[in-house]
């Protein structure tokens, strides 16, 4: 994650300026979301970090499960490079994840 953290920071002044955003159709943006998100360990993003495993991108898809894995210490058998039904399967697992622990806020 540091040399993630080192690429963005040396990006930084590689034209305008990129804001976070798990939305942004930016590749960029989206990225630094998800890194941010894992560094802060930040419970609160975890449904858009199980979004991003969904993600065309190997590289979104790798930072989102570092990212997971920093903020719940869980990977539930998810690998990035995985075929795409294997990495369904895991996302999966992640979504009732997510659906369960926002039933538990619910309670």
């Amino acid at each position: 994650m540091a040399a993630s953290a080192a690429v963005l920071a040396w990006c930084s002044g590689c034209g305008p300026a990129i804001q976070p955003d798990f939305n942004s159709p930016e590749p960029g943006a989206r990225n630094m979301a998800i890194v941010r998100a894992g560094d802060a360990r930040d419970a609160g993003a975890a449904r858009d970090l199980v979004r991003m495993l969904a993600s065309d991108d190997p590289a979104t898809r790798l930072l989102a499960i570092e990212a997971l894995d920093r903020v719940t210490g869980e990977r539930l058998g998810y690998d990035a490079a995985d075929p795409p039904e294997r990495r369904r399967e895991a996302l999966d697992r992640w979504a009732a994840w997510v659906r369960a622990r926002e039933a538990g806020a619910n309670e």
